[in-house]
């Protein structure tokens, strides 16, 4: 059961953008930490511009692939977590809680373009 739309999608993959950009300060984040969080927030940014979607401006990736690129980055996220971050008490449970989120709003996305009404770019 697919509960999230493609709009739905957009507006979180922005706030997340929003997010992710302000963790650092936020989270008082080592620099290397920072430094992951700053290129996962553009990867992500650069990624949602570029997507098919009511909220692309760009749309040159299908929302399958997009699809495909949340799920392995949300993956490689949680695997991070418990690897490259298990040094930092709040490194750990920031991208363990991340990237699960980030898998549940992509398994939970309806990706058919049929659920994604608007096609002006939101910017």
């Amino acid at each position: 059961m697919k509960l999230i739309s493609p709009k739905l999608h957009g507006l979180i993959d922005y706030v997340l953008i929003i997010f992710l950009f302000a963790s650092p300060t936020l989270f008082a984040m080592p620099k290397d930490v920072a430094t992951y969080t700053y290129l996962l927030a553009t990867g992500q940014l650069v990624l949602t511009v570029i997507t098919d979607y009511s909220y692309g401006m760009f749309r040159m990736v299908s929302l399958r692939v997009h699809q495909f690129i949340e799920l392995v980055i949300s993956i490689g996220m949680i695997v991070a977590a418990f690897t490259l971050f298990r040094y930092d008490e709040r490194s750990q449970p920031y991208y363990a809680a991340l990237g699960i989120f980030w898998l549940i709003v992509a398994i939970f996305t309806d990706y058919s373009k049929k659920g994604d009404g608007v096609k002006a770019p939101i910017l």
